[in-house]
């Protein structure tokens, strides 16, 4: 009996002895990872992600591989700015670990930077299943949904994440930036309203300014814009959308102050150069406006936005040869791309094939150089009462726009028209008021009609005209013969 009970306690022991060594086994091979990533984390805490990335690539040379190592290696590697380094260790941990509450939030945010934007959504639907109603979740849900143009339900996701946390104002900024592309502005306004008073930033306030633009109050637009650029000087688009502001309403200064301002502060990109452009050809500077596309294709040569406007831009300079390899490369791919459509219509103008360019020009009826350019086809279709409608419809879209001024005027005084083109000039000498050619025509129709009626008033304002020309220089002035008939004129009176 006795002998039983101590072959028993043998066998207890035994059995013990390999519990403890088990024990001892799995402490040996858990702790070093353990203290790895211990470590590690205390590294990355202090922004030394260099050393850090050190101590967990040991980690992974242990027997045992640890979720945790991967998912802080991720971690560093976002820190470390190489984002497809992040998303791999992340993908490796979740796959280790799929029921970590983080690691598919943070999976789901590196997968954005790479634009995986269908991956990213599900592996935000995967953390919301293991950890429901969490507001970042829904709102990376939201990321990869508006990043795929899914806008309606990306602003669901957005809305769900504002109600699960009221403080999450990105979510917040986010569904109203949704509801600016779907078009409820009323809706969008309330958040940015809330946003402006209760967290105002260079975002909120620039997307604010952007909403009062789409809802045609400038002042407002303009306002937000300013804000904007307080909370950063280098809020590119803040600068970018004044300049449209104060082009729309055709102050030419101000609006090329603010390319001119972002180009100061080395905010270059391919847009800044290329709204920049349209700025400068929408007040007929084709030379400055060709420089500025030139630079915008540099940086991005085949951005077909760029390649297009650059086309145009040739075209009004009459580049033809240069013109066409650029609007054909934009018309393989966008094939009804208005801006190549007004450059073709100008080049069939310019051949004289009038039929081909009205048709084209038509396809954007309300854009002014278009026009411009149907009353200028009409005219030679010998149609009067088209030619003066499209006149009107395009300086009244564009009242600094000189041209059109310039060849209605010429038009009318062909018609002899007189009293309406000494009307027209003296509308574009009020956009611009020391425009040689505008002066020169202005002295001409008031010579004509001078004549016709003979008042010392009307003879001294034309001769007032000729002075001013003559004042910005005298080798300009066109019509010296009938300055001298007019002084004559008037001493004999």
């Amino acid at each position: 009996m006795f002998n039983r009970l101590i072959q028993l306690l043998n066998k207890i022991k035994e059995i013990s002895s390999s519990i403890d060594n088990y024990k001892k086994d799995s402490v040996i091979q858990s702790l070093p990872s353990y203290s790895c990533v211990s470590r590690a984390k205390k590294l990355i805490a202090q922004n030394k992600f260099e050393e850090a990335k050190s101590i967990l690539e040991k980690a992974l040379s242990l027997p045992q591989k640890d979720a945790l190592v991967y998912k802080y290696l991720g971690v560093v590697y976002e820190k470390l700015g190489n984002p497809s380094c992040a998303v791999e260790n992340y993908q490796m941990s979740a796959d280790l670990d799929p029921h970590d509450k983080t690691i598919w939030q943070k999976l789901g945010f590196a997968l954005i930077t790479q634009n995986k934007f269908e991956q990213a959504e599900k592996s935000f639907e995967n953390a919301d299943k293991i950890q429901g109603t969490n507001t970042d979740t829904f709102t990376g849900w939201g990321m990869a949904l508006m990043k795929q143009q899914k806008y309606s339900q990306a602003r669901e996701k957005f809305m769900i994440a504002s109600k699960i946390n009221r403080y999450n104002f990105s979510a917040v900024f986010l569904c109203a930036v949704m509801e600016i592309k779907l078009e409820m502005y009323d809706k969008a306004e309330m958040k940015l309203t809330f946003l402006a008073n209760v967290c105002p930033n260079e975002s909120n306030t620039f997307e604010f300014a952007r909403l009062k633009a789409l809802k045609n109050d400038i002042s407002s637009a303009v306002h937000y814009a300013k804000k904007s650029l307080e909370y950063n000087q280098n809020m590119l688009p803040a600068y970018i959308l004044l300049g449209q502001l104060y082009a729309n309403n055709f102050d030419k200064e101000k609006s090329l102050e603010c390319f001119e301002k972002a180009e100061q502060r080395n905010l270059n990109s391919p847009n800044l150069y290329l709204e920049w452009a349209k700025i400068l050809e929408k007040f007929e500077n084709y030379n400055d406006a060709k420089l500025k596309l030139l630079k915008a294709a540099e940086m991005d040569k085949d951005n077909p936005e760029i390649i297009a406007n650059l086309g145009l831009c040739c075209v009004k300079r009459k580049e033809f040869d240069e013109a066409k390899p650029l609007l054909t490369k934009v018309l393989e791919e966008q094939p009804e791309n208005l801006v190549v459509k007004q450059a073709l219509g100008i080049i069939d103008f310019e051949n004289n094939n009038i039929d081909s360019a009205i048709e084209l020009f038509k396809s954007d009826d309300e854009n002014c150089v278009n026009l411009y350019y149907l009353a200028k086809c009409h005219e030679k279709k010998n149609n009067d009462t088209k030619v003066k409608d499209y006149y009107e419809a395009a300086i009244n879209r564009n009242p600094k726009y000189i041209s059109a001024f310039m060849d209605y005027s010429k038009y009318l005084i062909s018609n002899s028209e007189f009293d309406e083109a000494r009307r027209k000039l003296r509308k574009a000498l009020k956009a611009d008021e020391n425009n040689i050619d505008v002066l020169n025509m202005l002295f001409y129709v008031n010579y004509v009609l001078v004549k016709d009626e003979v008042y010392e008033y009307n003879v001294k304002e034309t001769i007032k005209i000729a002075q001013k020309i003559e004042e910005i220089n005298p080798d300009l002035f066109q019509y010296p013969e009938q300055k001298a008939a007019l002084e004559k004129l008037l001493h004999n009176s």
